[in-house]
């Protein structure tokens, strides 16, 4: 495994469930209606305008960018707006940033931009960044050499005075693999540079591959590949028009590429016009390089392409080993037909695992005697849990109740109050309650919550148990927790560090953690404990979340990264953090989205991505992956699901290490 990698894309919280196999959508679909998300202290933005993205484009493949991190960027937007509205989108140092990847060192971060779509006019106009810089709250400033803009987090809905109303969540235009392409670029020195044609390989065979690179030695005589080169090769009687050569991934190898023809001539001659953004403006050149035939002459054998293949592990018996999981929302579990058609959703895309939601804010559809079972259910004496256990046992596979660990409402919070006579609002800094969750360091809520998880394992006979939103959620400034954080750190929350923050939060929410795996596996020895965490281990940290700690201790078996990104590369730089911070690669299982957003929309992804997205994750050896969410599961990804990716059923990867189950109760 590859080590040593940070990530950095925050995730948005827990969707509304609801019913499965959603239609599929275009990934290339362009057009987003502003409906805003809301925000803590201004309402959702509802005042209208629709705009269509049509097309993006970079007007250079070399841009400058030294110490200082503003830089210019000749990036172009064209759009058309379908329907004005007195609103610019915009980007500014918040969450509204660009999604970039740092090829050499596969690594994401956030990249913010000066453009401004204007609603104000309806018809078709065009949107120029002049400055760029690179963000770094949500992951590294890239290095030199090639960078690639990879899709947006969100727009920023602002007034014509450039007041700010709300954020709004991009089209998956912008999420599209052809479109990153076109956006790569290398960010070099540019205060003095050389380009050049190097590195040239070919069989120099009849119709045989002709390779070359283009490259930029830049002011530290560093020596960097350019891509997205218009270029051909020219020779007596023809051209061979030349490409930028991409993996499966979308990633550039750094080559461009392209075939001789069919009697091999004894020249070419290179030539690519290279475009430069340097910081007095755009520079124009064009490179060339006569190649005489035997020139990097490799054998056929050097330039096949590398494989991509991958074997699955596989018990003594033969069967494959692969945890396959999906998290599954409240209202799939409300009637026996429903949850028999879960679960015969599940067998036909071949997934072992079912991850049910059983407490969320404050509905819990189990019983137990330290709570009430709440919930919209229209029968009071059907017990979903034992019925979907009872049902998905008899085709092996396994359930592992869902915990949404902090995500808690006011009616729970008063019911708590009421019942446990202590309060368990979170309090903000303004002494405000925040809208929800619950304050983990109140010791009353930890024993309850975890008491209640341990109930749960020893009431049913589950085969695990999920802790979500096992995290702060928000730092809370009541006079209790303000007291607590003075007596351990010796100064006032007020003068709090980022280092504080992530020891005070972990304290408490490894308590849960440590408390509900000791409980659970007394009365459960074989169930497997899992937490869903942050794909971005610096925004889980300051929560409270420490995975890898977990891990070392014992009490997690499995971590599940929610990293429900559009693009395929950014799910890599997640997960490869992950795989250096695990004491083994074993402990870990990509949780990966079924959804995608545009505007306040959230709809099915494409299945070819969710495919891509498996695919990488199998060639990580990641031994399993689990969806969000089953609401999102799309008639065409269940058929990709079963007739390409799960093409053989599986026995969930932890289970399997010594078993002789063959599994094959799923497919009869």
């Amino acid at each position: 495994m590859m080590r040593n990698f940070e990530s950095a894309l925050l995730l948005a919280g827990l969707l509304v469930l609801g019913s499965p196999c959603l239609p599929e959508v275009h990934s290339q679909d362009g057009i987003i209606h502003v409906v805003g998300k809301g925000t803590a202290d201004k309402p959702p933005y509802r005042g209208g305008g629709t705009v269509e993205f049509l097309d993006m484009s970079l007007g250079a493949q070399v841009v400058h960018c030294d110490a200082a991190n503003r830089f210019r960027l000749p990036l172009e937007i064209r759009y058309r707006v379908q329907s004005a509205a007195p609103i610019l989108l915009t980007t500014r140092l918040g969450t509204e940033y660009w999604r970039i990847y740092d090829y050499a060192n596969a690594t994401a971060g956030a990249m913010y931009t000066d453009e401004a779509i204007d609603l104000r006019t309806g018809g078709e106009h065009t949107a120029r960044t002049e400055f760029a810089r690179f963000g770094t709250g949500y992951g590294a400033r890239p290095h030199r050499g090639l960078v690639g803009i990879l899709g947006r987090s969100y727009f920023l809905v602002d007034q014509p005075n450039r007041d700010w109303l709300d954020v709004v969540s991009p089209p998956p235009f912008f999420d599209d693999q052809s479109l990153a392409k076109k956006l790569t670029f290398t960010l070099a020195k540019l205060d003095h540079y050389d380009l050049s044609v190097e590195n040239v390989k070919s069989t120099w065979r009849s119709n045989g591959p002709l390779r070359v690179q283009f490259i930029v030695v830049d002011a530290d005589q560093r020596r960097l590949p350019i891509v997205n080169v218009p270029a051909s090769a020219q020779y007596d009687g023809g051209k061979i028009p030349l490409r930028t050569e991409w993996t499966a991934y979308g990633e550039p190898t750094g080559w461009t590429v392209g075939t001789l023809p069919s009697e091999v001539p004894d020249t070419v001659t290179v030539a690519g016009d290279i475009t430069l953004q340097t910081a007095g403006g755009i520079v124009r050149r064009r490179v060339t390089r006569a190649i005489r035939r035997g020139t990097g002459q490799v054998a056929t054998s050097v330039l096949a392409a590398q494989s991509h293949g991958y074997d699955l592990p596989r018990s003594a018996a033969g069967a494959v080993r692969e945890t396959r999981a999906i998290w599954v929302g409240t209202r799939a579990l409300e009637s026996a037909a429903a949850i028999d058609q879960l679960v015969a959703d599940c067998l036909a895309a071949r997934l072992n695992v079912i991850v049910p939601d059983v407490f969320v804010r404050n509905t819990l559809l189990v019983h137990t005697p330290l709570m009430p079972r709440t919930g919209l259910l229209n029968t009071p004496d059907f017990d979903p849990l034992a019925y979907l256990i009872e049902k998905a046992h008899a085709h092996r596979i396994e359930v592992h109740p869902w915990f949404c660990v902090t995500y808690r409402d006011q009616a729970f919070r008063d019911w708590f109050a009421k019942q446990h006579k202590t309060r368990i609002s979170i309090i903000d800094e303004a002494g405000k309650p925040v809208a929800l969750g619950a304050d983990v360091h109140r010791a009353e809520y930890r024993e309850f919550i975890s008491k209640l998880m341990i109930s749960v394992a020893r009431n049913y006979a589950v085969d695990g148990i999920h802790l979500d939103y096992i995290r702060a959620m928000h730092h809370c400034y009541c006079p209790r927790c303000r007291s607590e954080f003075k007596r351990l750190f010796g100064k006032p929350m007020t003068a709090a560090v980022e280092a504080d923050w992530i020891k005070w939060h972990r304290q408490a929410i490894a308590d849960i953690v440590q408390r509900t795996a000791t409980g659970v596996r007394q009365v459960r020895p074989r169930a497997i404990m899992s937490a869903a965490v942050f794909a971005n281990m610096p925004g889980g940290a300051i929560q409270g979340q420490d995975p890898a700690q977990w891990t070392h201790q014992g009490w997690i078996d499995v971590v599940m990264p929610m990293d429900y990104q559009m693009q395929t590369l950014a799910v890599r730089a997640n997960e490869r953090q992950f795989l250096a911070a695990l004491d083994q690669d074993d402990q870990l299982v990509t949780g990966l989205s079924l959804y995608q957003r545009s505007g306040s929309d959230v709809r099915s992804r494409p299945a070819k991505l969710l495919q891509a997205q498996i695919d990488l994750v199998r060639h990580l050896g990641t031994h399993g992956y689990c969806l969000f969410a089953y609401t999102h599961l799309s008639s065409e990804q269940s058929r990709v699901l079963r007739e390409y990716v799960n093409q053989e059923v599986a026995i969930p990867y932890f289970r399997a290490a010594s078993s002789n189950h063959r599994a094959d109760a799923q497919d009869k």
